[in-house]
């Protein structure tokens, strides 16, 4: 009977222990909203992401793990149109921090579905999907998928973006155990050739656990510069996102970060 009691206790702490860990960690590479832009069919851009953790966690959070403080990173994202509603990409991740030096960060590919423009729906609807293989410095699991919806609105010079993003691991224990990793972002186009906005990131837990409390939860917040051609004119060719964030929870591996997403279209 004792025994059992033990086991009982155990299993109990467990469980527990579970219910109250910490959401899974945001993807540092790739901060941004999704708002259904894509290219062209047959036309081509290019990205560049880089973000700098000023400060952040400085403590490992897994044996191997690179931890986020004084982290850069750097990825760089190709992407093609393929029809008026897929456009194909990938990322290569790479990323510079303190005793380790430069190191190779992963990479993804990419598919992304929107409804056309020329259909003229009154929002934007759209799905981007993911798979990638990351090393065990970076992320704890290795191959993992995101399923990344695209909702948004523009009225007149304001757009806001909900990103619901639901990510699983492939393998390890977690595999197939989706989390939510939810992102949203409002601009105001200021018609000087730039937009102001907020963005939000946000990591709640998964769904089998049931999401963890609001104090262990992930939430980044970006006061975000774009730029944004006048309202009614065509976009450009170029793309430029600047933000800097602050964590609002102290789980939140970045403290303070900065982030820069440079892109051309060819």
């Amino acid at each position: 009977m004792r025994e059992r009691g033990r086991r009982a206790l155990a299993l109990a702490g467990l469980t527990s222990s579970l219910l109250a860990a910490p959401a899974d960690a945001m993807d540092a590479f790739e901060i941004q909203v999704y708002q259904g832009e894509h290219n062209d069919p047959g036309q081509a851009s290019l990205e560049l992401h880089v973000n700098d953790t000023l400060s952040g966690r400085r403590d490992a959070a897994w044996e191997g793990e690179i931890p986020p403080h004084h982290a850069f990173r750097m990825t760089f994202e190709p992407a093609l149109g393929v029809t008026e509603w897929l456009e194909v990409g990938a990322y290569l991740q790479t990323l510079v921090a303190p005793d380790v030096g430069p190191a190779f960060g992963g990479w993804k590919l990419r598919a992304k579905f929107v409804v056309p423009e020329r259909l003229l729906w009154p929002i934007i609807l759209g799905l981007n999907v993911e798979l990638g293989r990351v090393p065990r410095r970076v992320e704890e699991e290795g191959w993992a998928n995101e399923f990344r919806p695209i909702i948004g609105v523009v009225t007149g010079r304001m757009s806001l973006t909900f990103n619901p993003i639901f990510g699983y691991a492939l393998t390890g224990p977690a595999a197939g155990k989706p989390d939510f990793e939810p992102a949203f972002k409002g601009k105001w186009n200021t018609n000087l050739g730039f937009a102001l906005g907020l963005e939000h990131y946000a990591s709640l837990g998964r769904f089998d656990q049931g999401f963890v409390g609001r104090h262990e939860q992930e939430h980044l917040t970006f006061a975000a510069f774009d730029l944004e051609s006048p309202e009614g004119a065509p976009a450009g060719l170029w793309e430029l996102n600047v933000g800097i964030g602050r964590a609002l929870t102290d789980v939140t591996p970045q403290r303070w970060i900065v982030k820069a997403i440079v892109g051309r279209a060819f």
